[in-house]
């Protein structure tokens, strides 16, 4: 038995464009709730009760200042409406 597979492909019409990222960077305040050096994870959580991880490659992390209850302020990147930790200082 065969089967057959189509599929149409469409080129953009001249002068299209795609629709560009919507790029944010936000500053979140956060504290520490659990860090976990063996495996260079840390667990923060915000003001609205969002938690978010950070590892040690994460930029400005300083793990000898990260203990629990600790205060640290978050780099955020907002893409497209998807938020990720993209920096932390103390």
């Amino acid at each position: 038995m065969t089967m057959r597979l189509g599929f149409t492909v469409t080129k953009p019409t001249e002068g299209a464009r795609m629709n560009p990222l919507q790029i944010a960077h936000i500053d979140v305040p956060a504290t520490v709730i659990e860090v976990l050096p063996s495996m260079g994870l840390a667990w923060l959580r915000d003001a609205e009760m969002r938690e978010w991880a950070v590892t040690k490659s994460t930029p400005g992390v300083e793990w000898a200042q990260l203990a629990p209850g600790s205060r640290v302020c978050l780099h955020v990147c907002s893409v497209d409406g998807k938020e990720f930790p993209c920096g932390c200082h103390t």
